[in-house]
Formats: structure tokens, C-alpha cells, sequence
């Protein structure tokens, strides 16, 4: 089975769309499959393709590549990532509008839409107004503990948070650095875009300047020493199709602080995190709460985060759901 996917911003450290389509990419190689990935989708490269895997949408290589894929007759598999989420519509909502009715039209020729949790199949359905078939596949996370991780920090102390994204309106770093609590700090990592200054004015407005860090864009082994060493992971977001660093940060033992605009709550029933309205006041409670809680029983959170992660979000389990959907494609 040869695999092409199609993701647009390819090479972008800071795309966690990018990034989850090489790793979903390596896992199908290891499952003996055939697999490429391309910024752009040629149509060469969709004919000689058995399914073509679209990433996100709106973008002209979107279109350009589920273009290619119907012109050459090659399954078509959509994997919007939250596009169609409501508060994602609303960001730039009339460009949106402008290239909707083509990418209607490509989603309804799609032969599978894949997306992450029930809430975003059924943002697609409305958005559609079609009977694509769509099939819930969930997320993937690796075992990123190793040995050269540093221990979690214990002991007394004002507490660290840790916001890893975008430097987007979508993201909230705005109202995470409005609740900051007294005393905690705050490192962003994140890459600049243009929009650091403008976080950096907010903060010294709000009179935080001197506890909030800008780390730039940090990835591979140093990300991750900067989760293990976090009190907790903050992703304030208002729209998020999954919130990949939440689960990197669980999976290395770090509990988490996210909205209601991502699909994480199993953080509370699983007593790892919390998972609050998207808003300043509910964030600020929630940021509170953990800030007043000692390093040991923050320590456990973490830890129960990691089981639950290891348990039942693996790529394996991710991917051979996806698998099993893509291959009743090709061979109904």
C-alpha cells in the first residue's frame, strides 16, 4: 500500500499538525507500509499513490491536492484537525468563506474523514451538510520518559508553568497572563510569528513582565526537559481539535491545566489535571488550585496522567483504527 500525505507548513517545528502527520506517517512505515509525505501533493504524486491523506484546510495546497487526488481517481481521505471546530470558523471567517464552497465540494467527494472525538465528527456534519463518511480515530503519543529527564522538583517553592503553542489569538496566552497567580512564573515556549512583542507589552501591562519568559521554539529532548521540570502544562485555548502538548507533558509525568475548547476531560476524571470554561475567571481558579498544592501531590497527578496515557493513547492503537478504515476503502 503506497501512502501520500499532504501537509501544508511541512518543516514548521511549531506546526503541531505537521508534526502529528510525520508520526502518524513513521508508525504506518513500521507497519510495513509504503509511505510519503509532501508539503504540496502533486499530481504525480497522487497518481502514484494508492490513498492521499489531506491535511487541515482553507489553504491553497489543500485545494490544489485534493484536486489531484479526485483528477487521478485516488482515495481521498480529509483530516481536518479542528478546522470545523465553531471557534475556528470564526478566525478570519471571511476568507473562510470564500473558499467554502470548494472545500464543501472536495469533502463530500472525500471517500473518509478522519477526525479526533465525537465533538468534532459532529462539527463536520453540520459544516458539510453531506453524508461524508467520517470515523473517529482519536490521537497518538509516544513513551517520551527517558533516562536523561531530569527528576520532577520537589520541595517548597513558587510554582512554574509551562504554555507551549502558537503565540494565536485562538491559544489564549492572553487571559493565561491575566490569571497568573502572585509569585508563579510563567515559560512560553513558542515561536515568534511577529506576535511576541505584543504578549510582551501585555505582560508588562498586566505586571507580570518580570515572572513571564520567552523561550522561542524549543523541540526534541529540550522541549521536553522544560515539561519534566514544569509544575504543570497551561493550554488555555479557545479551540483546539486535541491539544498534543497536553499529552506530551502528561506522558512525561507533568499534570495539565487546559479549557473546555479541547477535548481533554479525562483530565479530571482521571485526577491528572483541570479542565475549565474558556474563560479568565474559571482559568484563574484553576491556576490557583494548583499553585496552592505541594510539588509531591502534583508529582502524583503527573503520574497518574502517565498511566492513563501509556494505557489508551498509543500511535499503534491510533493508527491501526486508522488503518482499518483506509483499507475498507481500497478494498470494499
Amino acid at each position: 500500500m503506497k501512502i501520500l500525505h499532504v501537509v501544508p507548513g511541512l518543516g514548521d517545528p511549531a506546526n503541531g499538525i505537521a508534526a502529528m502527520a510525520t508520526r502518524l506517517a513513521d508508525e504506518q512505515r513500521a507497519l510495513g507500509k509504503e509511505v510519503s509525505v509532501s508539503a504540496s501533493g502533486t499530481a504525480a504524486e497522487c497518481r502514484m499513490s494508492d490513498v492521499v491523506f489531506v491535511h487541515s484546510m482553507w489553504t491553497p495546497p489543500v485545494l490544489r491536492a485534493c484536486h489531484a487526488a479526485l483528477r487521478a481517481g485516488t482515495p481521498l481521505v480529509r483530516v481536518p484537525h479542528g478546522c470545523l471546530n465553531a471557534a475556528a470558523l470564526r478566525h478570519s471567517a471571511w476568507k473562510k468563506a470564500l473558499v467554502s464552497p470548494l472545500e464543501r465540494h472536495y469533502m463530500r467527494r472525500a471517500a473518509c474523514v478522519l477526525v479526533t472525538t465525537e465533538n468534532e465528527k459532529a462539527a463536520v456534519e453540520r459544516w458539510v451538510r453531506g453524508e461524508p463518511r467520517i470515523e473517529v480515530v482519536g490521537m497518538g503519543v509516544d513513551d517520551l520518559l527517558t533516562p536523561d529527564l531530569p527528576p520532577k522538583r520537589m520541595g517548597e517553592g513558587p510554582k512554574t508553568f509551562l504554555f507551549v503553542g502558537r503565540l494565536h489569538p485562538l491559544k489564549g496566552l492572553d487571559f493565561l497572563l491575566a490569571a497568573l497567580p502572585a509569585d508563579a512564573s510563567l515559560r512560553v515556549i513558542a515561536p515568534d510569528g511577529g506576535q511576541q512583542a505584543h504578549y510582551e507589552r501585555l505582560a508588562q501591562q498586566l505586571g507580570v513582565a518580570d515572572r513571564v519568559t520567552f523561550l522561542g521554539v524549543k523541540t526534541g529532548a529540550e522541549k521536553l526537559r522544560e515539561m519534566r521540570e514544569a509544575d504543570a502544562l497551561v493550554l488555555p485555548t479557545h479551540s483546539e481539535n486535541f491539544g498534543f502538548a497536553v499529552a506530551e507533558a502528561l506522558v512525561v509525568g507533568t499534570p495539565a491545566i487546559t479549557t473546555k475548547g479541547a477535548p481533554w476531560e479525562g483530565l479530571e476524571a482521571h485526577g491528572c489535571g483541570w479542565w475549565t470554561d474558556v474563560e479568565a475567571s474559571s482559568l484563574r481558579a484553576a491556576l490557583a488550585d494548583c499553585a496552592a498544592r505541594s510539588r509531591e501531590e502534583l508529582a502524583e497527578m503527573g503520574a497518574r496522567g502517565r498511566d492513563w496515557m501509556l494505557a489508551d493513547l498509543t500511535w499503534r492503537n491510533c493508527v491501526e483504527r486508522i488503518q482499518k478504515a483506509i483499507c475498507g476503502i481500497i478494498n470494499p
